[in-house]
C-alpha cells in the first residue's frame, strides 16, 4: 500500500490538490499507517535471526535473485519503452546492484548480514539487565536523539533510516524482543494506532510534507519505531489453526 501511495503517484497528486483537502488528509493518513513497514522488516530479521544459524549461502542466493531482477527488468524496459537511454554506466549499475544501491534495502541488508554473527553473539552473551540497558540506549540515542536532538543528519549517519546502521539497530531490538519479550506496554494495537494518530496530527499541525510535518513520519522516529514493534508483537502472538491457514491459501 505504501508503494502504491508513493510510487503510484497518489501522494504526489494529493500534494498538488493541497493540504486541507480530504484527498490530502486520507492519502497521508494511509501513508502514516503504512510507513513503519520497513522498520517491521528489519525487526523481524532480528527476531528470527538471533537464534538462527549463520549461512553464507543465504546472502549469495539472495544476491543472485536481486541480480536476476535487476537485469531482467532493465531488459524489459529497454525492449518495451522506446528512447530509453542505454550506456556503459547503466550497464555497470545493472550488474552491480549492491555497489550502486539500486535497491537501497538490499544494499543495507547486505551489510547487516555480514554483522549478524557478531550481533547475535552480543545479544546472547549479554545478561537481561545489560541487554535492556543496550535496548534503552539505542532507542534514546538513535530514535529520540535522531528525531529531536541531532538536527545535523550526518551526526549519526542514519540517513532518515535508509541505511545499514539503522537496520543494525532494528536487528538488535528485534533480537532483544525474541529473547526477552517486550514488557514496556501491554496493548500493542492501542500503541500502533495512537502512534499513527500522533504522527498524523503533528504532520498536519506543522504544515505537511512541504514544511516540517514529517518529523514523526520518518523511519527512526519514535512513533514509527513503536508502531513497528507493536506490529511485530501483534503478529508474533497470532495463533493460526489449520482452518485459518487453509482459508488464507484459498
Amino acid at each position: 500500500m505504501y508503494h502504491c501511495l508513493l510510487l503510484g503517484g497518489v501522494i504526489t497528486k494529493a500534494t498538488q490538490i493541497g493540504i486541507g483537502s480530504i484527498n490530502y488528509d486520507i492519502s497521508w493518513l494511509l501513508d502514516t499507517l503504512c510507513y513503519c513497514a520497513v522498520n517491521c522488516y528489519a525487526l523481524i530479521s532480528g527476531y528470527v535471526g538471533v537464534k538462527s544459524k549463520f549461512k553464507l549461502q543465504n546472502i549469495i542466493k539472495l544476491w543472485f535473485q536481486v541480480l536476476f531482477y535487476s537485469v531482467v527488468l532493465n531488459i524489459i524496459i529497454w525492449v518495451t519503452i522506446p528512447n530509453v537511454p542505454i550506456n556503459k554506466g547503466l550497464l555497470i549499475q545493472m550488474l552491480m546492484p549492491i555497489s550502486f544501491e539500486r535497491y537501497w534495502y538490499f544494499s543495507a541488508y547486505f551489510i547487516l548480514f555480514a554483522f549478524m554473527p557478531f550481533l547475535n553473539l552480543l545479544l546472547n552473551k549479554l545478561d537481561k539487565s545489560m541487554a535492556t540497558k543496550l535496548l534503552i540506549t539505542l532507542i534514546l540515542v538513535c530514535s529520540f536523539g535522531e528525531t529531536f536532538i541531532f538536527r545535523a543528519k550526518t551526526f549519526l549517519s542514519l540517513q532518515s533510516g535508509y541505511s545499514a546502521p539503522w537496520l543494525i539497530i532494528l536487528y538488535l531490538i528485534g533480537g532483544y524482543i525474541k529473547l526477552y519479550g517486550w514488557k514496556f506496554w501491554k496493548h500493542d494495537k492501542t500503541v500502533y494506532f495512537s502512534m499513527a494518530i500522533l504522527s498524523f496530527a503533528v504532520f498536519l499541525l506543522l504544515g505537511g510534507e512541504q514544511s516540517h510535518g514529517c518529523v514523526l513520519i520518518n523511519y527512526p522516529a519514535p512513533t514509527m519505531l513503536f508502531m513497528g514493534i507493536a506490529l511485530l508483537n501483534i503478529f508474533s502472538k497470532l495463533s493460526l489453526n489449520s482452518r485459518i491457514i487453509q482459508g488464507v491459501k484459498l
